[in-house]
């Protein structure tokens, strides 16, 4: 899962490219125009990937990684579990227990629940971050022109006072 924090001139748009282990020169995905959201893939090698980010402008830009490894064998086993439970039930006679199959659909709807908030967990997870860096980003903007603006007083002030003591001591040597 991925999302772009911080961009500067609202331009959150990232193209990215994913190189496999084994040809590290020609990439397995390549996506441009990406802004936020999930980006997975399965990995069919062993060892490390390269993911390359394009800002596309010449704006710096804070994309927030967050990596999730899956192993496909647990994924296997709960998909086999669930298609032998569908293919137990289609082989059962008319004497099948209603109870067990309101149990086994009940099993099948909460996983699939479960996998659909547990999506828009990671989605509210990573707007969250992108929300926090773009509030950090405007106290900084708003500390900074504070900044500024009392040093343009002071500096202002300095200003007035030299040039009214230049134009009193100016008028003083005509009058003597």
């Amino acid at each position: 899962m991925s999302n772009l924090c911080q961009g500067e001139s609202n331009d959150f748009d990232v193209n990215y490219e994913i190189f496999a282990p084994d040809d590290k020169n020609k990439p397995i995905i390549e996506r441009s125009g990406e802004r936020q959201g999930e980006w997975s893939f399965i990995g069919q090698h062993k060892g490390e990937y390269a993911i390359c980010f394009y800002g596309g402008k010449a704006h710096d830009k804070i994309v927030d990684l967050d990596f999730k490894y899956n192993c496909e064998r647990q994924d296997d086993i709960r998909n086999e579990r669930r298609k032998a439970r569908k293919a137990q039930r289609n082989l059962r006679d008319s004497k099948t227990d209603p109870l067990q199959d309101s149990v086994e659909n009940s099993i099948d709807t909460i996983e699939r629940q479960l996998h659909v908030l547990e999506r828009n967990i990671q989605y509210y997870k990573s707007r969250n971050t992108r929300n926090h860096h773009t509030v950090c980003s405007t106290e900084h903007r708003i500390v900074m022109f504070s900044i500024y603006g009392i040093l343009l007083i002071i500096g202002m002030s300095c200003a007035q006072i030299a040039i009214l003591e230049f134009i009193f001591r100016e008028s003083r040597k005509h009058n003597v």
